[in-house]
């Protein structure tokens, strides 16, 4: 860069300091600046003062809660005329530290701009993760994501904490004159800690890692298991039913029926006893109750009379002329364009009606949807576990061979681990007996420096005694000083003025006497404005009395129109409820005959699925002794159950193609309806307004036509009025001509 690295950060101040987001633009500001008018500046230092102050820009939320913490941190050494400065730099350590690289960072540093404590500062403070944390992530967590803020902020410029530690010695050195680091007499020795080092164990030979064994990728299919061609739901449902009898007949023969005789069935009936009992508690309690009888609400026959405020008087009187004004507004409206918005709002009343019938029908469709969807889930699901029942036996038998060999592999596994575990714990004795030497020797050196620190505090607790005793000496010479009586006094005359040099002083008599005057004057003012505020209350309440009658009326006659409205609402919704009711009806009574037929079928297909069943059990029984007849008939039994599975399917898929086009259909006839509707409603308003401009344009001819002959029969007259002038005087009577008749001829 040709230009000095102070006067670029300085112009990116001067830009910063000179926007105004509410007047420009960034780019249309960074156009237009005069800042960046100077001809010295090159096109490289424009693009990186336009970079910074976009940057700035963005960023903006995020650096003005850093430099304000550091603002708030460091009061000393920070100024508070460099925020903008501190500003860019933050932006270019944070965000663009990386691409500007650290000995360009480091120029722009120590380019003079900007005081050397304050930077230094500024860098020990970014650099210090624990003050960031404490003072101001924080508040960058509530605006950006805290992962960000961790790893693409704080984390980003740690990484470059060795490489920025040359810089920050360089600007401490200018700063305060010696290094932290140095060897210098005035610098403060840093105190080396404890660094960790590994123990010098034995290192464990690697263990011999076995071969892998060869998977095998053959995948055979296990046999069809003998107990799927050996039961049938039939047997099933026999087995269930022979265990139900003979669980009942041992609990019967374990239960006989004459051994029982209970007392509690030789007593006489004791409900006469019982509702007594219950109505002497209903008396008792009836005392103790919550909820005390009350009498049949009676409606007031006389209006009760409200006493109303100045200030509900004033809020109504202004709503009233808000009222008006609006009504004032139409009216307007109305007179200069010839038709309002009544016919659009009727139409818009009516669209919105029709939508929210169309949208009751349509809910109420799909809840006859959803039941009938609901029965064939229920069907689904008990077919579905009658099925299932069968596969469980072949399952379960599958199941307890796998948990055979689990248990095989899981012994095995157990032996190996058992192995590691032996020689891990071999390992760990002679990392005990290390761990043991290190501590001896960390507890000898702590010793000796206890000893060394208890040396120092006993000379520094004597240093400190003969500090206080020579401060303690010097108080009592002060006190000693300070009680020295000295006399200083004046003699006071209240008619004699202070004498100070000031304008317009006064004795004390003068002042007493013209403060009279000023408390009789204001008794005056106070008397008169009293008068005056009390005009102007009598005035004010004549005012609210003539409002409060006039808010009266309109309150009475916008009872009676509210009344006969709610009227008009409350029947169109006893309409409403009516034919919802009706309609819900009807639905109810189409579900019901759905799900009716809908079971019939399901019971249908049930009696047929069983009836297949026993003419397959059959079957089987008959070719049981045949293999390959077995074989050929487990096929076509599979093909029958495709094929039934694909007419199910087909069945389905007809069913809900003819829905959907019914629905379609339904859905065109009314657009068609609506579309229809509309035209005429537009129609009609076309034909209104066409009727009305006709009538004004014949208004305006008839106008037009009135002032033109108007106008002819003014140009006529004058013109006869002119003529008959001419022959009168031999001249026209205006006002030039009239000069030139009153001037005498010459003969």
């Amino acid at each position: 860069m040709s230009v000095p690295r102070a006067k670029l950060l300085q112009k990116c101040v001067e830009v910063i300091d000179t926007f105004d987001s509410k007047r420009t633009t960034v780019d249309a500001y960074v156009e237009d600046a005069p800042v960046l008018k100077d001809k010295s500046i090159g096109k490289v230092e424009h693009k990186f003062i336009h970079q910074v102050f976009y940057g700035c820009v963005r960023y903006q939320k995020f650096l003005k809660l850093f430099v304000t913490s550091f603002l708030y941190k460091c009061p000393a050494q920070a100024m508070r005329s460099e925020q903008t400065l501190y500003m860019v730099l933050a932006y270019l350590l944070f965000f663009r530290l990386e691409e500007l690289g650290v000995a360009e960072m480091r120029q722009m540093l120590n380019s003079g701009y900007g005081t050397a404590t304050s930077l230094f500062a500024l860098l020990k403070y970014a650099l210090d993760v624990g003050e960031l944390e404490r003072w101001v992530k924080v508040e960058w967590c509530k605006v950006y994501d805290v992962r960000y803020i961790e790893e693409e902020v704080i984390g980003k410029l740690q990484s470059h904490a060795e490489e920025l530690r040359p810089v920050v010695e360089e600007i401490e050195f200018k700063a305060t004159g010696m290094q932290a680091s140095g060897s210098s007499s005035g610098a403060v020795k840093e105190k080396r800690g404890t660094s960790p080092k590994p123990f010098n164990l034995t290192r464990p030979k690697p263990r011999l890692v076995p071969e892998p064994e060869v998977i095998s990728r053959e995948v055979k299919a296990l046999p069809i298991a003998p107990a799927v061609h050996a039961n049938s739901l039939a047997a099933v449902e026999e087995q269930k039913r022979q265990r139900l009898e003979e669980h009942k007949a041992k609990v019967n023969a374990k239960y006989d029926s004459d051994g029982f005789n209970l007392e509690t069935a030789k007593r006489r009936d004791g409900s006469e006893v019982e509702e007594l009992a219950r109505k002497v508690d209903a008396e008792r309690m009836a005392e103790c109750t919550f909820k005390p009888k009350t009498k049949k609400y009676a409606p007031p026959s006389e209006e009760a009379a409200v006493r109303v405020n100045a200030a509900a008087i004033l809020r109504e009187d202004a709503l009233l002329k808000q009222k008006q004004a609006k009504e004032y507004e139409t009216l307007k409206r109305y007179e200069q364009e010839l038709h309002d918005a009544s016919e659009f709002h009727r139409w818009q009343e009516k669209m919105k009606e029709q939508d929210h019938y169309d949208e009751e029908r349509r809910v109420h469709q799909r809840m006859v949807e959803m039941q009938l969807a609901r029965e064939g889930a229920i069907e689904a699901f008990e077919s579905q576990v009658r099925k299932k029942g069968i596969m469980a036996g072949i399952q379960r038998e599958e199941q307890a061979l796998e948990m055979q060999v689990k248990a095989l592999e899981e012994e095995k596994e157990l032996e190996q681990k058992q192995q590691i575990v032996k020689g891990t714990q071999e390992d760990r004795e002679k990392a005990r007996e290390a761990e043991l030497r290190e501590m001896r020797a960390r507890a000898e050196k702590a010793e000796a420096l206890r000893k060394e620190k208890e040396a120092e505090a006993e000379r520094k607790r004597r240093e400190d005694e003969q500090e206080m005793e020579r401060r303690r000496d010097l108080i009592r010479q002060i006190r000693a000083l300070e009680k020295v009586p000295v006399e200083r006094f004046k003699q006071f005359d209240p008619a004699e003025a202070p004498c100070h040099g000031l304008l317009e002083e006064m004795s004390h008599a003068e002042l007493k006497e013209r403060l009279q005057i000023a408390q009789a004057q204001h008794a005056r003012e106070l008397e008169d404005k009293k008068e005056r505020q009390l005009e102007k209350k009598h005035e004010k309440q004549r005012e609210l009395a003539e409002k409060a009658e006039t808010l009266a009326k309109i309150r009475d006659r916008a009872r009676d129109e509210s009344r006969s409205r709610h009227d008009a609402i409350r029947q169109k919704k006893q309409e409403n409820e009516d034919a919802e009711r009706r309609y819900r009806e009807q639905c109810v009574e189409e579900v019901a005959q759905k799900i009716q037929l809908k079971k019939q079928k399901k019971r249908e297909e049930e009696l047929r699925l069983r009836k297949e069943l026993k003419e397959i059990s059959m079957k089987r029984q008959f070719l049981a002794a045949n293999a390959e007849m077995v074989e050929a008939k487990t096929h076509a039994e599979q093909h029958a159950g495709l094929d039934r599975e694909a007419h199910h399917r087909q069945r389905d898929l007809l069913l809900e193609q003819r829905r959907q086009n019914e629905i379609k259909s339904k859905e065109a006839m009314l657009r068609r309806g609506n579309r229809q509707c509309a035209q005429g409603d537009i129609k009609a308003m076309h034909d209104a307004v066409n009727d009305r401009l006709k009538r004004a344009k014949a208004a305006d001819a008839a106008l037009k036509e009135d002032i033109l002959r108007a106008n002819v029969t003014a140009r006529n007259s004058q013109k006869m009025l002119e003529t008959r002038l001419k022959e009168e005087f031999g001249h026209s009577s205006n006002k030039y001509s009239g000069m030139l008749s009153r001037v005498p001829r010459s003969a």
